[in-house]
């Protein structure tokens, strides 16, 4: 028993051993960087803002409150617009940027503290009086809108992947809302106590405003530059030591002078409604056929709009038909010629796709080509264009990738990813690609040569073996 006490009281001694020399680490730090700079994005309020050239905010409260007693300065740094404050901590000219949510991608160069906050998406749009409009919405019902979002949001790669919708990104969202009054957009995402204090502040006419339920990135956290980790240890102890009620306390002073009785996100929700729309008394006979106009003109607008879409896009994947592919191969072709460089286009067809139509139905064929055209369109440039060819049949043209060796990594990379499981309904299903390539404009300089090109590749890739990419020749 004498043994295992001493055992027990080494082991605790060695842990404050730890501690102490962890301590001791964290304050040397401290010593060293005693001033840490804070990027205050624009159109952030009421998380984060400039009033008379003093920071203001919930995350400024949340930063001060977490690191009460630590010897450290904050330094305010305006940094511009979301998508420049990212690129501000990338390039480390800031230090610490809040309102984070995590991706892959940010954390290259950001560590991120313990999520301190969870911050809904909620989508604002302008319908005509006495419409009926969802208060919760889930991604799938902005199918066939064009949504617009802030640059560098991550909630962007979900919207992209929203079949049959167009994605607008925007600088600031002022541009955004004008953008919408203008009926340019269907609908604006931001975050709900954003576009709350953004009603709040500036109302807007007959503006809804609805909870976007599921969409990632709703958790906080504050981004730190990677060579920075004590700087992450010393906020996570302060995250750690908050209290429901600091939590709270923070919560009132910042999400309206209504919320200080504890109101709900719902009720948050109900608040920018009310402060959203403004009544406007007119004579009844003219605001009724102004609203009749309004109404018409709108439902023409979306019928055309309806109408330019199914020319130019594949009903089920939602991805650019012949006819729009036509037109971007002929654009680049232009382009490429005017400018002397080359660019490649390539010819895929899914092997093995036959047989998972024959065997488990068009039902389950039809979710592969949904995933595939997804797995597509996520890994290869906005700037690229991916069409559904026919069946199982896609092009992609790559107007930036002008070398043999460029545009045959790429197409490798996409044999890859492309022969990944695929989940469709408890079911686990295998297919490949085999894949063609042709250059402009040594396999071709008109739009028919370079399509045939890529396509007798993509033959000789399946004769081969399937699964495998081969060069024109």
């Amino acid at each position: 028993m004498k043994h295992q006490w001493r055992s027990l009281l080494a082991f605790m001694l060695l842990l404050l051993g730890l501690s102490a020399h962890a301590a001791n680490e964290t304050n040397d730090w401290l010593v060293e960087h005693p001033e840490i700079r804070v990027g205050v994005p624009d159109d952030l309020k009421p998380l984060i803002s400039f009033e008379q050239g003093t920071a203001v905010g919930f995350d400024v409260d949340m930063l001060t409150t977490i690191t009460q007693g630590v010897p450290m300065d904050f330094i305010w740094v305006p940094c511009g617009s979301w998508s420049a404050c990212l690129t501000a901590l990338q390039q480390r000219d800031i230090d610490v940027l809040p309102s984070m949510s995590f991706s892959t991608d940010r954390a290259a160069y950001t560590s991120f503290t313990q999520r301190y906050w969870t911050m809904p998406w909620a989508a604002l749009s302008i319908h005509d009086v006495g419409e009926q409009v969802a208060r919760e919405l889930k991604a799938e019902q902005l199918r066939g809108q064009r949504i617009g979002v802030t640059q560098g949001y991550s909630v962007i790669p979900m919207l992209q992947h929203i079949r049959q919708t167009e994605v607008l990104e925007f600088k600031t969202l002022p541009q955004g809302i004008d953008a919408l009054t203008r009926d340019a957009i269907d609908v604006y995402i931001d975050s709900l106590p954003v576009l709350v204090d953004e009603l709040q502040q500036r109302p807007l006419a007959n503006a809804d405003l609805s909870v976007l339920s599921g969409a990632p990135g709703e958790d906080l956290f504050f981004g730190v530059r990677s060579d920075y980790q004590p700087l992450v240890v010393i906020f996570n102890r302060g995250i750690e030591k908050l209290t429901d009620l600091e939590r709270q306390r923070i919560r009132r002073k910042w999400y309206g002078y209504e919320l200080q009785q504890g109101w709900t996100d719902q009720e948050l929700l109900s608040l920018g409604l009310k402060l959203g729309s403004v009544v406007v008394v007119l004579i009844a006979g003219v605001a009724y056929w102004n609203s009749r106009l309004r109404r018409e003109v709108k439902l023409r607008k979306s019928a055309e709009r309806r109408i330019r879409y199914v020319a130019t896009h594949d009903e089920l994947t939602g991805l650019p038909n012949r006819n729009l592919l036509s037109d971007r191969l002929e654009q680049a072709i232009l382009q490429h010629q005017r400018d002397n460089k080359a660019f490649s286009i390539m010819f895929l067809d899914l092997d093995g796709f036959k047989a998972i139509n024959d065997d488990f139905g068009h039902e389950y064929g039809d979710e592969i080509l949904i995933h595939a055209a997804q797995r597509l369109t996520g890994l290869l440039r906005k700037s690229d264009t991916v069409c559904r060819y026919g069946g199982d049949e896609f092009v992609v043209v790559l107007p930036s990738t002008n070398n043999t060796n460029a545009a045959l990594a790429v197409a490798r990379k996409l044999v890859v990813h492309i022969a990944r499981p695929y989940k469709i309904k408890g079911e686990s299903l295998d297919v490949s690609v085999s894949v063609g390539v042709a250059m402009f404009p040594q396999h071709g300089t008109d739009e028919q040569t370079l399509l045939r090109s890529a396509d007798k590749a993509m033959y000789a890739a399946k004769a081969a073996g399937k699964n495998d990419v081969r060069l024109a020749g």
